[in-house]
């Protein structure tokens, strides 16, 4: 993709990571100065659209990125979305955690995240939380609906995330919309973890919208799975 386009493209993502609105390309040039002209910036939207990184929502003037936009932004962009000073205020949130719990690692993956959070083990010992519905209905994506669709699946998260996730090894892995394996999860992103529980799997996951930051909460996952595992190295030499 030509250099200008992947600018284009950048600021179209990060606006509407921002906002959660579609982008339109005079609040674009407005915003980002970019060394082109407005009409420019049209154009290369017209042929973003075209190639498939933009889609127009009904008849609104802006456009919104697709899958394949979040998965190009992430791939070309992503470790610079996530600064050393956010890294540090995440570690030191995470030092003031004193219960190990399953439970609390999912409210703390939704609190860092302010989306879904999810944790757990399968097997014998099945332990399978979810917390942070109260994130996701403060963002405008789950307004219309999703975030009943969400309640209305919860009961079966915990054997779908077994299905899909409950042999998974110690890897991070961002599936966006329709990537998502879980079908009632498609309109979303999920980014998920596994670990190992003394010989039973486990998962870590954050839902939320496809707006979501990427990196910082591939960073929130594998901090919090560190974290696990230190735990159950603590527990072994008790």
């Amino acid at each position: 993709m030509q250099e200008r386009r992947k600018k284009i493209l950048k600021a179209v993502v990060k606006e509407y990571q921002r906002t959660g609105e579609p982008v339109a390309s005079s609040d674009l040039a407005d915003r980002w100065h970019f060394d082109f002209s407005p009409a420019t910036v049209r154009a290369e939207m017209l042929v973003l659209d075209k190639e498939g990184f933009l889609e127009q929502p009904h008849t609104s003037a802006g456009r919104l990125p697709t899958d394949k936009a979040f998965r190009f932004f992430i791939e070309e962009f992503g470790e610079e979305d996530f600064s050393r000073s956010e890294q540090e205020h995440v570690l030191a949130r995470m030092r003031k955690i004193h219960d190990d719990s399953m439970k609390e690692m999912a409210q703390f993956l939704a609190d860092c995240s302010r989306g879904l959070g999810l944790s757990g083990v399968f097997g014998q010992a099945a332990d399978f939380h979810g917390a942070g519905l109260g994130w996701l209905a403060e963002e405008p994506e789950f307004e219309d609906g999703d975030l009943k669709n969400i309640m209305k699946c919860f009961d079966s998260l915990e054997d779908d995330f077994n299905k899909f996730f409950g042999d998974m090894d110690e890897e991070t892995e961002i599936y966006i919309g329709r990537e998502n394996p879980i079908k009632y999860l498609r309109n979303y992103s999920l980014v998920v973890t596994g670990f190992d529980n003394d010989g039973e799997r486990g998962v870590l996951g954050i839902l939320g919208p496809k707006r979501m930051n990427y990196r910082k909460n591939k960073f929130v996952l594998e901090e919090t799975r560190k974290r696990v595992n230190k735990q159950k190295t603590v527990n072994n030499k008790q």
